[in-house]
């Protein structure tokens, strides 16, 4: 790759150096490039690294933090709820000491999801709803976060598990005491129109 683009750049600084008079006639050069052997060997040396076993080592380069200004969209959060704790079992835990998953009407918010509309999707106009999977521990506290259904915008998708991550949830409770319990969490994002 890096020779074909030496061959081009030297190509190209070559027609520009040369000026063409109408009297000339010019013609057509076809250079040809490989950086490949025709034929792979049939041997190769066990004491240099083999292609198979190569990695890519990419520096870590830390994300610019960006400033959230407030604004008026609408963000559409699911209302607490006050009714009785109610669990839906899923056929899929068939361990009981595995966490169910329940209803979001079986918990409530103590303190709830407050997502920012990031200030670069409203520039560009994103709108979509994200479903995050989250895992309250026995105190309420989100201790595991999945996105099962994406905005189809990343910077939405972060916005959501990072409000949903920072939210506080009544714990689950089930015979008398709390336990660990999956909830599913829509967040919804929404530039209002008009």
């Amino acid at each position: 790759m890096l020779a074909v683009l030496v061959i081009h750049a030297a190509a190209i600084g070559g027609l520009l150096a040369y000026r063409v008079s109408p009297r000339e006639h010019v013609t057509e050069t076809v250079i040809e490039a490989s950086i490949l052997p025709d034929t792979m060997p049939e041997a190769m040396d066990p004491a240099l690294p083999q292609i198979a076993d190569w990695k890519p080592v990419l520096p870590e380069v830390p994300l610019p933090q960006l400033a959230l200004e407030q604004t008026s969209t609408a963000i559409t959060l699911p209302p607490p709820v006050l009714r009785p704790k109610v669990a839906v079992s899923s056929a899929r835990n068939a361990d009981a000491d595995a966490p169910p998953i329940v209803d979001a009407q079986a918990v409530g918010y103590l303190v709830p999801p407050a997502p920012r509309y990031p200030s670069a999707s409203r520039r560009a106009r994103e709108e979509g709803e994200v479903l995050v999977r989250v895992l309250i521990d026995v105190d309420g506290r989100p201790s595991e976060l999945r996105i099962l259904r994406s905005s189809g915008h990343a910077r939405l998708d972060d916005a959501a598990v990072e409000a949903v991550r920072a939210a506080l949830f009544r714990p689950y409770v089930a015979a008398g005491r709390a336990r660990a319990a999956y909830v599913r969490v829509p967040v919804e994002f929404a530039l209002r129109r008009g």
